[in-house]
């Protein structure tokens, strides 16, 4: 079966978490906002959300943005997740500006709180360490693949 390209992905990854609690809360709980009564806004925007820095005038994305929400404190916080496929190169500074972008759009996006993720296979986060290090978390694509099928194929 072919490999699936970074794109449809992200939207089988959306379409997961969006509709499956076990794999919403499978993966919110590798998140600092681990035990936490979650739920996901899905009236937000999530895909390739755009920011450009204000100092350097560059451009940037987060691939998916989960927004969610804790009812029992009237709180709204983010995930911003980097989905990067085996053969994914890092942009210059891409992995710096995740908390940069996260922290920046917190009052425009209407959130308290955020952690930033890295999605990718187990080979290019065995690579890629030090850039792993800098994201709250991160989970392979093979521990994904138990809840969505078209990440064993990537």
């Amino acid at each position: 079966m072919a490999k699936h390209d970074e794109l449809s992905l992200d939207h089988a990854f959306w379409g997961a978490i969006s509709t499956d609690r076990a794999f919403f809360d499978w993966f919110t709980g590798r998140s600092k906002f681990s035990g936490l009564w979650l739920d996901l806004d899905r009236s937000e925007k999530w895909h390739q959300r755009w920011f450009r820095d204000p100092v350097t005038k560059l451009d940037s994305e987060t691939d998916i943005t989960l927004f969610l929400l804790e009812t029992r404190l009237s709180k709204r916080y983010a995930i911003h997740i980097e989905n990067k496929p085996g053969h994914g190169k890092w942009q210059q500074n891409q992995v710096e500006n995740y908390p940069i972008r996260a922290a920046n759009r917190m009052r425009a996006w209407g959130h308290q709180d955020y952690d930033t993720a890295l999605i990718a296979p187990k080979s290019f986060l065995n690579t890629h360490a030090n850039a792993v290090s800098q994201f709250g978390f991160a989970v392979s694509y093979e521990e994904i693949e138990r809840f969505i099928p078209a990440f064993s194929k990537s």
